[in-house]
């Protein structure tokens, strides 16, 4: 979290759009409640590659 606070810091200073280290269009800070569980259960098992680990 505190990377993507340093990374949209610097890119306000330049005038731009913040970029958000998850795949939900959010902070981090919001998007993982519980940092504790952040590989939660958002794997659906539906076959696609979403989460970086297919076929390990």
């Amino acid at each position: 979290m505190q990377l993507e606070e340093t990374i949209n810091e610097r890119r306000a200073a330049l005038g731009r759009d913040p970029v958000y280290l998850s795949r939900y269009g959010r902070p981090l800070a919001e998007a993982i409640t519980d940092p504790g569980k952040a590989r939660g259960n958002d794997d659906t098992g539906d076959g696609s590659c979403d989460s970086g680990w297919c076929m390990t």
